[in-house]
């Protein structure tokens, strides 16, 4: 009798979520596509390289003490001459994750196993520290890495920064900022007075980041997107948010009404980019973002590329077909592979 009873509320479900469906793709098939891209993205497995034992790892390696959240993860692969530094920034909203975030496990895994010292960095997230904390945090990072490098083995005259979503914005506030600004955090070993030098980056690879906070505001209605869509699919982030609207709100620490040229301008690597105030001349910078992502839309990575590319800069765009926000195929053996060839072309080798 119990079973009896479940089929016909399982049928009425199931009718509802036809009738929504229907009502969507009458309205907007794009809407529709997006959504079925995300709910049906594969799950790919995560596994440790076969040469794994061989790296040397530097786990929970202090760069700063203001704070338990700054430490950097680091992967030395076994080489006779010191390995290019590739530096991983995890994402989460500015508000979630650490250093063993899934994605930076997918690029260390690969990374460390082809030849490059990879460090994924920790940061204090904004429930710990207000903007411009986690930049400060990574560039400090940076700059502790490369005063040891001989310690560790790294080539520090080789450089590189990756983030993904909120990380693929502080990496590229980190590459595309002067080599003075966000110096707030002393790494160990430094003093108010006497910083390390913070070195020059030759590419930026920025996955999926958030670029602007003012225009991707707008970009879901851009696209053609039904914009409650993104906001049923991030409320996961509800729990942390308190009296601010979104992730940006929180980390800014000012709801947006507030704004000022402080928070639209100078915390933006769009109008960094605008404005020709690339701190690292000749930097390489790839750009890979999903077009079903409903998280961050595509749109910023496609107006990071324009402003590059506007002013002359090395700058490619990829946008994979098909992949939501974070999507594991973005982490293929095959994508990382270009990525990898985009890195060794901008070392020179």
């Amino acid at each position: 009798m119990e079973k009896a009873k479940k089929k016909p509320v399982l049928r009425w479900v199931l009718l509802a979520l036809l009738l929504i469906l229907a009502v969507l793709l009458l309205v907007n098939r794009y809407t529709v596509r997006q959504v079925w891209c995300n709910v049906f993205s594969p799950t790919l497995k995560l596994e440790e390289p076969s040469d794994w034992d061989r790296i040397r790892c530097y786990e929970h390696l202090a760069y700063a003490d203001d704070s338990e959240a700054q430490y950097v993860d680091l992967y030395v692969p076994p080489m006779e001459a010191p390995a290019p530094l590739f530096v991983l920034i995890h994402g989460g909203g500015f508000a979630f994750n650490d250093a063993q975030s899934r994605q930076a496990q997918f690029m260390y895994h690969y990374f460390a196993d082809h030849g490059f010292a990879c460090a994924s960095v920790n940061y204090r997230l904004s429930t710990e520290a207000a903007y411009p904390a986690a930049v400060c945090d990574v560039k400090a990072a940076v700059r502790f890495l490369c005063r040891n490098a001989a310690e560790y083995g790294i080539d520090a005259e080789r450089i590189a920064v990756w983030g993904e979503s909120a990380g693929g914005y502080l990496a590229c506030m980190t590459a595309l900022s002067a080599p003075e600004a966000f110096s707030d955090t002393l790494c160990i070993g430094e003093t108010e007075d006497a910083r390390f030098e913070m070195p020059a980056f030759d590419a930026l690879v920025d996955y999926y980041g958030c670029i602007d906070f003012v225009s991707q505001r707008g970009n879901f209605a851009e696209e053609g997107l039904v914009t409650w869509i993104p906001t049923l699919a991030n409320g996961w982030a509800n729990e942390v948010l308190g009296d601010y609207g979104s992730l940006e709100e929180l980390w800014l620490r000012k709801n947006y009404a507030d704004w000022g040229d402080a928070e639209k301008i100078g915390a933006s690597p769009l109008q960094r980019a605008m404005r020709q105030e690339n701190g690292n001349p000749g930097l390489r910078t790839l750009l890979i973002h999903g077009d079903a992502d409903i998280t961050v839309s595509q749109l910023q990575s496609v107006e990071l590329y324009e402003a590059l590319k506007a002013n002359g800069e090395d700058v490619t765009l990829r946008l994979v077909p098909g992949c939501k926000h974070a999507d594991d195929r973005l982490y293929t053996n095959k994508l990382l592979g270009e990525v990898e060839l985009f890195l060794w072309d901008s070392f020179g080798k």
